[in-house]
């Protein structure tokens, strides 16, 4: 009896009770089973909202911690799910559970790379094709009736990184996603010829696997905009990638290129890109001939008008090493006629990366803003020096604005990504 006295929250309507554990760490909240009978149908009728991301060490990321959940959360609800996790024997069976219940939102599994790919069965999201709004997919193998057979009718998002999948299922399944909004294909095995139909398409994310052969956007006629990641654009422009064939309401093309200095890139004379308006370059402002380098990429755009520089400096360089790098005035096009907007993240103020920052600022006769990312908090005094050597050489634009702003992810993303360009190349 005194028990049942002090037991108050089981008094709680399921409703409650329900909003109670779904605020509980997934693994507490399948612990709550055990209370009583009648806290055994709570856990199950929660909606799941799984993120497994592989750092999570209280679930870890193995498929027994995922079958574990799956199993005992029964036939109930998944709003979503999101797993990174390494394909072993145990894979088959939660993925066989998983497959045979409805995912309400968002489905995320990324296998680890050094392994090898899962196949993922034909019936993949039977219950979930006409709810699904996000889907990505990794390092896996599609079955070619996937998409076809169970057209995924409410998606808006669609990414696929490093998997195996026929180029012919790949375009069935794009054109059965009626509602897609956004699509990101990296690195998917194979896929020479890129034809996509959606009507709805806006975004559009590409990073070859393999040299691209074909690339036609005539199937996608409210398109707004197309990223590059390290695409040959020389060699794409134009034959196969046509300014004039591109859907009327474009207004982005973007391209982002390796380590400037990478033996991976490396730069001989090339033809201009009029096609391109934003420009991800990645540079570590070591020397003179860099800047050189940096300077030659913009007159092959004449009509950009975004600049992003991932600074990747980590040490500092004797202003010697730099000498005279700047090109004569007015040569480069998009500096007097198009280029609007100049972001550097990652910047510590180091020679190399102010000479830059002034050189554009003094040059760019159109600039609106240059925003400066930085990982460190700074002083406003220290911020004051940075602003005024930048300005130091003037400003070709009445109109342009100098803006300093902390970011304090910056550090973290800037190692990773010095530590990922260095295997990088453009296809």
């Amino acid at each position: 009896m005194e028990a049942e006295e002090g037991d108050r929250i089981s008094l709680l309507p399921d409703c409650l009770l329900g909003n109670i554990v779904s605020l509980l760490p997934v693994k507490n909240a399948a612990c709550t089973m055990v209370l009583s009978r009648r806290w055994r149908r709570i856990w199950p009728s929660v909606p799941l909202d799984l993120d497994l991301d592989g750092s999570n060490r209280n679930l870890g990321s193995d498929g027994h911690s995922i079958l574990r959940i799956l199993s005992s959360h029964g036939d109930g609800p998944i709003r979503r799910f999101h797993a990174t996790v390494s394909a072993h024997k145990a894979t088959s069976s939660w993925l066989q559970i998983l497959f045979n219940q409805r995912i309400d939102d968002s489905l995320v599994l990324k296998f680890v790379p050094h392994a090898a790919h899962p196949p993922l069965p034909r019936d993949l999201l039977r219950f979930s094709a006409n709810v699904l709004r996000h889907l990505e997919l990794h390092c896996c193998c599609l079955d070619p009736q996937l998409g076809v057979t169970l057209p995924l009718h409410s998606l808006h998002y669609l990414h696929l990184s490093n998997v195996v999948i026929p180029e012919t299922s790949l375009h069935s399944m794009i054109a059965g996603c009626l509602a897609l909004r956004k699509l990101q294909l990296f690195r998917v095995h194979n896929l020479r010829r890129l034809v996509p139909c959606s009507r709805n398409l806006v975004e559009v994310y590409i990073r070859p696997h393999v040299p691209l052969e074909k690339v036609s956007f005539s199937g996608t006629p409210n398109l707004e905009s197309i990223v590059l990641l390290y695409a040959d654009i020389w060699r794409l422009c134009p034959d196969i990638f046509v300014k004039d064939a591109l859907p009327p309401k474009v207004r982005k093309v973007a391209l982002t290129l390796p380590m400037l200095h990478s033996p991976n890139f490396v730069i001989t004379p090339k033809m201009s890109v009029s096609i391109i308006t934003t420009l991800i370059l990645n540079m570590k402002f070591s020397d003179g001939e860099e800047l050189r380098k940096a300077t030659n990429m913009l007159s092959l755009f004449p009509c950009l008008q975004v600049l992003q520089i991932w600074c990747l400096a980590f040490e500092w360089t004797d202003k010697h090493a730099f000498g005279q790098w700047q090109p004569a005035a007015d040569t480069i096009m998009c500096l007097n006629e198009h280029l609007k907007y100049v972001e550097l993240h990652g910047y510590y103020g180091t020679i190399g990366e102010v000479q830059f920052a002034s050189f554009l600022m003094a040059g760019a006769k159109a600039l609106r803003a240059m925003q400066i990312l930085h990982g460190s908090k700074l002083r406003d005094e220290r911020i004051n020096t940075m602003k005024s050597l930048i300005l130091k050489g003037g400003k070709a634009s009445s109109e342009a604005q100098l803006s300093f702003a902390w970011r304090s992810d910056i550090p973290t993303v800037r190692e990773d990504l010095d530590s990922y360009l260095r295997q990088v190349r453009i296809i």
